[in-house]
């Protein structure tokens, strides 16, 4: 059993209907307020909350799309006017969430047997609505906002900004949680506190989480979570303690002259003596006494490093679900997880996630499909060692929040397109994921230089844009185009090699053929990327960058060719003398382009330096 697509319509920063396919695991990518947190926290609208979070179904209006609640104003500013009619009252907005279950076993089917909607009864629906109350009388309302308008607009004038003053009717909604298509058919309480959720949110404080000493915290909710006859034989020990305080002669003696000066001071009567006692008489009083400790010389969570108090939350989390001791069954759980990566070394990162994606399958595997994992992230480190085929991004499209998994159109004959990149892709190259502008670059030369000279030339970063580079590692460009080709991706910028006279001198004109379009342009040189360099800088000022970094790598060859290279730098030579050592030119050369920026920008003297023209045409079209 599994969420195999989530609706949302009009709920935070969904505008309008948002549609995405789920899979038993799914990995969410994103930018920063995109909607990641708000998609799980939408499932918990629909399904029971149990451990890790509470969340109210009733919605506060900043939970309405703030496009949504901006149109709804509109549209009674624009009644100001006119007759208020029975179409005008469908101007309401409401949150829907809609969940899609499928694949479910016997067990499963019996629970949620009557919320199908579809005739094989092979699937479910389960919706959340938070829509105007029915004896909401829309009509009267908007007559009393609009009334309102024009008694401000008669007092203040015509050029008061009405909009603002007209409310939203928060307090005239309420929600149903429905099963099929019929929202007459409101689901059981019974039968959907088996389906539950938990949350695991970015903001997570672990160690407060791992002290049970309140109600509120995550070990206590566990811990709780038994019956009181688990505990009976640690209350049964603590007893003994009690009557061995109270034998205690240093103690008799205290509790002694306390009750003599309480019956001196206080209006003493025989109930007013104290006594010590040490066990308490809740199971609950017990519980909070509780402390995780870590380590073969035990550390108190208190003293634990976040990182290891970030495991020990998530484990204790995934040791409950296993061992759940209810009144009610839970036949199918959504784990949410937001950031693991919180303050964890990336190998732990990516053993984690491995752990729990390969724990899932096993499950499955075996027949038990009572648990969904969702995953979001900004770790490429994770997203690294995660299957192409269970990676989704969102990211905005004109307002709207969209999204694409990564493996889509790669099927048939462009599957080993995908286990190319299953093999090779690594936490660096995984970045694209993260960016909708990229650019392509062979080896290590380009990923050093190219952002540079983007700087150098605009002042700006290539961050600044939302742009990465990515180094291919080679020539497997068309691994990575096909991605780009079917994706989410704006512009993608390749640079490439014209490699003439070898055997591979027509690849970059064929990878122009098939892919150059209005999302993807490939450029190459007339030489490498070092000749380019050379021969656009080998006279005038430009010149004595390379002269320096020459002396730099080559300090008694230098002598020899400076006073040949006074006017200008023989390519050719050059070239040759320092093409086993492109890295250390690369290098350099990048320090030598700052230092310029630096002198630059501090408005003192510099040289300049001339990019190769095949490398501003791909930054000039990833800019626009």
């Amino acid at each position: 059993m599994y969420i195999s697509n989530i609706r949302i319509e009009n709920y935070r920063s969904f505008y309008g209907v948002f549609s995405l396919e789920l899979k038993p695991f799914t990995l969410v990518l994103g930018e920063n307020n995109i909607g990641k947190s708000n998609l799980l926290d939408s499932i918990a609208l629909v399904l029971s909350q149990d451990i890790t979070m509470f969340k109210k179904r009733v919605l506060e209006t900043e939970d309405i799309n703030y496009r949504t609640r901006m149109e709804f104003k509109e549209k009674v500013l624009g009644m100001i006017d006119k007759n208020i009619e029975d179409e005008d009252l469908d101007i309401f907005p409401l949150v829907n969430i809609s969940l899609i279950i499928d694949d479910m076993n016997d067990e499963q089917l019996a629970v949620v047997g009557d919320w199908h909607f579809e005739e094989t009864l092979s699937k479910v629906k389960l919706t959340y609505t938070f829509k105007p109350r029915s004896g909401f009388n829309k009509k009267e309302w908007i007559k009393n906002q609009l009334e309102k308008l024009q008694q401000i607009k008669e007092s203040s004038g015509s050029d008061i900004d009405l909009f603002k003053y007209i409310d939203f009717p928060i307090s005239e909604y309420e929600y149903i949680v429905f099963g099929g298509d019929l929202t007459s058919n409101k689901c059981d309480n019974y039968y959907l506190k088996m389906l539950k959720v938990e949350i695991l949110d970015a903001l997570r404080d672990a160690k407060r989480e791992l002290i049970a000493n309140g109600d509120s915290k995550l070990l206590f909710k566990i811990l709780d979570n038994g019956e009181n006859k688990d505990y009976l034989e640690v209350k049964k020990i603590l007893d003994s303690l009690d009557e061995g305080i109270k034998e205690n002669i240093r103690i008799k003696e205290l509790k002694d002259e306390i009750n003599n000066y309480l019956k001196k001071i206080s209006l003493y009567n025989e109930n007013d003596k104290i006594n010590f006692s040490f066990s308490s008489p809740e199971i609950k009083d017990i519980i909070k006494k509780l402390s995780l400790m870590y380590g073969d010389d035990p550390i108190s969570i208190e003293r634990n490093g976040l990182g290891k108090n970030n495991l020990l939350f998530i484990s204790l989390l995934m040791s409950h679900l296993n061992n759940e001791n209810n009144n009610i069954p839970t036949v199918f759980r959504v784990i949410g997880i937001e950031e693991p990566e919180a303050h964890l070394h990336p190998h732990i990162q990516t053993h984690l996630v491995r752990n729990i994606f390969n724990d899932l399958n096993d499950k499955i595997e075996k027949g038990i499909k009572d648990t969904q994992v969702i995953i979001t992230t900004h770790s490429t480190h994770i997203s690294s060692s995660t299957n192409l085929d269970n990676i989704v991004v969102l990211y905005n499209e004109n307002g709207l929040v969209k999204n694409y998994y990564i493996g889509q159109g790669l099927v048939g004959e462009k599957e080993k397109y995908k286990k190319y990149l299953r093999k090779y892709l690594d936490a660096t190259n995984s970045k694209m994921f993260f960016a909708r502008k990229l650019i392509l670059v062979e080896g290590i030369a380009e990923q050093i230089l190219v952002p540079q000279f983007f700087r150098y030339t605009y002042g700006i970063t290539l961050e600044s844009i939302g742009c990465n580079v990515v180094n291919v590692n080679g020539v497997a460009f068309k691994n990575f185009l096909e991605i780009v080709k079917n994706g989410y991706f704006i512009k993608c910028g390749v640079i490439t090699d014209k490699d003439e006279g070898t055997a591979v001198e027509n690849r970059s004109t064929n990878l122009k053929e098939e892919y150059n379009s209005n999302v993807i342009l490939i450029e190459d040189n007339q030489f490498t990327l070092e000749k380019e360099i050379i021969y656009n800088n080998k006279k005038y000022d430009e010149k004595n960058i390379l002269l320096d970094i020459f002396k730099s790598m080559k300090p008694r060859l230098c002598k020899t060719y400076e006073d040949k290279w006074n006017k200008e730098i023989d390519t050719g030579v050059y070239f040759e003398k320092i093409k086993d050592e492109k890295s250390e030119f690369a290098f350099l050369l990048e320090e030598k382009i700052q230092e310029q920026l630096r002198l630059k920008e501090e408005g003192k003297e510099y040289y300049d330096f001339k990019v190769p023209q095949y490398i501003l045409n791909i930054f000039n079209f990833i800019k626009e």
